[in-house]
């Protein structure tokens, strides 16, 4: 029994060893293959590599010539506006300086005119004044010869009666004299007196009625002038203070504008350098991007090399074609219009830098989901690997240890692998894999 028992353990032996080497053989093969496939690929990857590195050195020197273009349009364009706002600054200076001559010179002409109307004011006062005292010398002199030929026939007749009073007087003199020799010395002393006096009188008596006479006529003349004067330079203040207000307010807007205009050109001039830093600034940030996207240029794959981008579905076409099922028309209809709707949002600007990074998020994840197949796959062929290797050799641990290769109470002890099974595990597809094997509809 124990004969057949050990020939039965060496048939039993050589038919799992022939089994074993059959089985490396054919793992063996398949590696090979594999290992061929992997270089064949390689090689077509390499060849990619070089005509995608061409063509980002050509995207590249585009860009650059495009950014170069844009700083040129964009410096052209500043100039452009540098020129606009000096001719603009120039035709307000050449309005401003006309305008200026032209309020100068209707100034000095209303000056001119003015001093024109007091001048003519002034002579004719003058004249006036010539001409009132003219005709009070010729009146004075008709009433002083007047008062004269009365005087010569009032003393010519007086004379007479004098004459004629005189030869009575002397008649009654001659015998008041011999009646009266003592008093009549007195009386001729009294006599010349009353006479000087009485000239005396009628002298100031005169010249007070024609001092009355001439300060009435003053007086009336002086009121006249006055209210004439007044008036006119109540006229003359008016439009003073009317040219004054108007002056004021032309230098209020003369002053308005200038601000206005200083204050256009600090804006102007802060958003112009505002404008450059910010390109500056953007450019700096652009040429960051690119250094970036150089460097990473060495961990891209083939296909992201000549396709970065992933095709997106193409919800519109989806829409048209009926695909997507809707049981209300309005909603229907509001989505369609949603979707025509050719805008761009701002949301929309990173679509393309999440589809890079989701992409590279999902080849990082089937590389660690590869990593840990590979690794499970690993531990298999060692512990296949191992059961061989302890079938095919005797020592105190193979013999210690269960051996598939012996057979105890008609039981074999083979060592499976356990099989682990991971409780609601989520089932991921390689994107690679999911991108070049499945149909993309844009």
């Amino acid at each position: 029994m124990s004969r057949i028992q050990e020939s039965w353990l060496k048939i039993m032996r050589s038919a799992k060893t022939k089994q074993l080497k059959k089985q490396v053989e054919i793992i063996s093969q398949n590696h090979e293959r594999d290992v061929d496939r992997k270089d064949a690929i390689l090689q077509m990857l390499d060849r990619d590599l070089d005509e995608a590195e061409e063509q980002h050195q050509v995207a590249v020197r585009s860009h650059l010539l495009n950014v170069d273009r844009l700083l040129e349009i964009q410096q052209s364009r500043l100039l452009a506006l540098d020129e606009e706002f000096k001719r603009d600054v120039a035709t307000l200076q050449e309005e401003f300086r006309i305008e200026r001559e032209h309020i100068q010179e209707r100034h000095a002409l209303e000056k001119r005119e003015l001093a024109l109307i007091v001048e003519q004011v002034e002579r004719e006062e003058k004249n006036r004044e010539t001409a009132d005292i003219t005709d009070h010398q010729s009146q004075f002199e008709l009433i002083r010869n007047k008062n004269i030929e009365e005087d010569h026939q009032m003393r010519s007749g007086l004379e007479e009666q004098i004459e004629e009073t005189r030869a009575r007087c002397k008649d009654k003199l001659l015998t008041y004299e011999r009646s009266t020799e003592n008093s009549t010395t007195e009386y001729k002393d009294y006599l010349r007196r009353d006479a000087t006096l009485s000239d005396q009188v009628e002298r100031r008596l005169r010249q007070v009625e024609r001092m009355q006479a001439a300060i009435q006529h003053w007086k009336q003349k002086i009121a006249q002038n006055r209210q004439e004067c007044e008036e006119r330079n109540q006229q003359l203040r008016t439009e003073k203070d009317h040219i004054a207000k108007h002056f004021q307010e032309l230098k209020a807007k003369m002053n308005h504008f200038r601000t206005e205009g200083k204050k256009r050109l600090a804006d102007l001039t802060m958003n112009a350098r505002n404008c450059i830093k910010s390109l500056k600034d953007q450019l700096g940030l652009a040429e960051r991007i690119l250094k970036t996207a150089e460097l990473c240029r060495k961990f891209e794959t083939e296909r992201e090399k000549v396709l970065p981008f992933y095709l997106s579905r193409d919800i519109l076409q989806e829409f048209e074609e009926g695909e997507l099922e809707f049981g209300d028309e309005d909603l229907k209809e509001e989505i369609r219009k949603e979707l025509t709707d050719v805008g761009i949002d701002e949301w929309t600007y990173l679509d393309n830098f999440f589809k890079r990074y989701n992409k590279v998020k999902l080849d990082f994840h089937a590389v660690e989901q590869e990593g840990k197949r590979l690794t499970k796959e690993n531990v298999q062929l060692r512990s296949i690997l191992k059961q061989f290797l302890d079938g095919v050799s005797v020592n105190e641990d193979v013999l210690s240890a269960p051996n598939p290769l012996l057979v105890v109470n008609g039981k074999v002890n083979l060592n499976h692998v356990p099989v682990k099974r991971a409780a609601d595990k989520t089932v991921y597809v390689e994107a690679a894999h999911h991108a070049g094997n499945t149909v993309v509809r844009r």
